[in-house]
């Protein structure tokens, strides 16, 4: 394993699809859910209403702990990156507006075009944008050294996995 560079991560988070957001309420009990996201100029985006139990441990607690990972299937070529910090709603309409761009290029390039969900049509304004203020952030990476072959039928996958 090894640490990734800041531009490995940069590069990881704009190829990456899902994340996991993982909180804790006031009793200390973990919870995490998967979601998309969008990396931009250093900080995350999710568009996240504060609905259910969710919203209920945000508004006890609004640090959080992002995780995105990739991997091969035979599982010798893997990394994650991991993001601490709070998450806090983003109010002001131009970024909204340049963050949904960006988000929705990121889905169509990485769907090749199709992006299904609700929501989509809804005016930036809108959005129930969360920002994740970053206090920490990391990646590590294990990389399939070069004097071991690719393990047999591992070579078909090979084209699917994620572009990291």
């Amino acid at each position: 394993m090894r640490d990734m560079t800041p531009d490995e991560i940069d590069d990881f988070l704009a190829g990456a699809r899902i994340c996991r957001l993982c909180m804790a309420g006031r009793d200390g009990r973990p919870y995490t859910i998967p979601l998309p996201f969008c990396w931009h100029g250093g900080a995350l985006y999710i568009r996240l209403p504060l609905t259910g139990r969710k919203g209920q441990i945000l508004a006890e607690n609004d640090r959080v702990c992002f995780e995105a990972d990739a991997f091969t299937d035979a599982l010798d070529d893997y990394a994650s990156v991991l993001l601490e910090g709070r998450l806090v709603p983003v109010t002001d309409a131009d970024e909204k507006h340049r963050v949904k761009e960006v988000n929705d290029d990121k889905y169509r390039r990485l769907r090749g075009g199709h992006r299904p969900g609700h929501g989509r049509a809804k005016p930036a304004a809108e959005v129930p944008l969360r920002k994740l203020v970053v206090e920490q952030v990391g990646g590590r990476r294990k990389e399939r050294p070069a004097e071991i072959p690719v393990p047999a039928g591992a070579a078909a996958a090979e084209g699917t996995r994620q572009p990291w």
